[in-house]
């Protein structure tokens, strides 16, 4: 990055008021609403712009780079230099101000002694909607996980069950908040006594579909994952009715990277989806979900 970018930073960082609720079976998450905290970041000696030593630019890179995990975390939305008075722009979003503290506790610059910073109150109301290039595998792996099963059902009930809240709360989790429309959300929340944003498929979203034949949507991976969590992976689901009464549901789970941890996430999902398709398959045959 070249010097005046690694310069100084303001952060603005959004913030949630309380944490989420807990939700009945078959009801939308009442996810917290963000608040939004301007923090501006500021040298600690005067020339610093101008006149970096070694060991300041090496603290910058690590400022640049603690900064750009955050967007991948979706915690950092906007970041880059402001020039004339010297400061720079961030902007990250999290659920409490206990979090934004922490977040700013720990920024090199600052651990370091480089920077220092001021955090304001304020509130982001327009924001343009912007999808990072790194949302997705850049050169994806030809891996292709399928699992199928077929129930004993209506086509209309077996779209109802993957394509709302209440019926995804049948056999996914209890917790769940899915609206059927491109760029709705599809999110599902396995770990409840988690945050939000590491309870389950937050920040995932509805692809495409076609009613009653096929459904895509983003998928992520668990918190234990690491960066991996916040690469976004596709799943796509077809239904076919194959008789009166009977359907057969196929999944495709496509998107994966190229390396051990990736094969060891593709592993894990390989089980995991066999999990779900139990579930999903006793929901129907009147069995009990585990």
């Amino acid at each position: 990055m070249p010097k005046p970018a690694v310069l100084i930073i303001i952060a603005i960082i959004i913030i949630g008021v309380n944490a989420p609720t807990t939700a009945q079976q078959g009801e939308i998450m009442d996810i917290p609403q963000p608040q939004h905290y301007f923090v501006k970041l500021l040298a600690t000696r005067d020339g610093f712009a101008e006149n970096m030593t070694a060991e300041e630019e090496r603290i910058m890179e690590e400022h640049f780079a603690y900064l750009k995990e955050l967007v991948a975390k979706k915690k950092v939305l906007l970041a880059g230099p402001v020039f004339n008075s010297v400061f720079g722009m961030v902007i990250l979003e999290v659920y409490s101000e206990a979090e934004a503290l922490e977040i700013m506790s720990k920024e090199p610059s600052v651990t370091q002694g480089v920077l220092t910073y001021k955090m304001s109150p304020m509130r982001a109301s327009l924001m343009a909607d912007n999808v990072s290039a790194e949302r997705y595998v850049a050169d994806e792996s030809d891996k292709v996980l399928i699992k199928e099963v077929t129930v004993t059902a209506s086509l209309e009930d077996v779209w109802q069950a993957w394509t709302t809240t209440e019926g995804v709360t049948t056999f996914f989790s209890s917790q769940a908040k899915v609206e059927l429309r491109p760029g709705g959300p599809y999110e599902i929340y396995f770990l409840l006594d988690n945050p939000y944003g590491l309870k389950g498929s937050e920040d995932c979203k509805i692809l495409s579909y076609l009613p009653q034949k096929m459904l895509a949507f983003e998928w992520n991976a668990p918190p234990d994952f690491g960066m991996l969590r916040y690469i976004k992976t596709r799943v796509i689901l077809n239904f076919d009715e194959v008789e009166p009464g009977r359907v057969k549901v196929v999944m495709s789970h496509v998107g994966w990277g190229k390396s051990e941890e990736w094969d060891k996430l593709f592993e894990y999902f390989d089980n995991a989806w066999g999990y779900v398709l139990a579930n999903f398959e006793k929901q129907f045959s009147g069995g009990p979900i585990d």
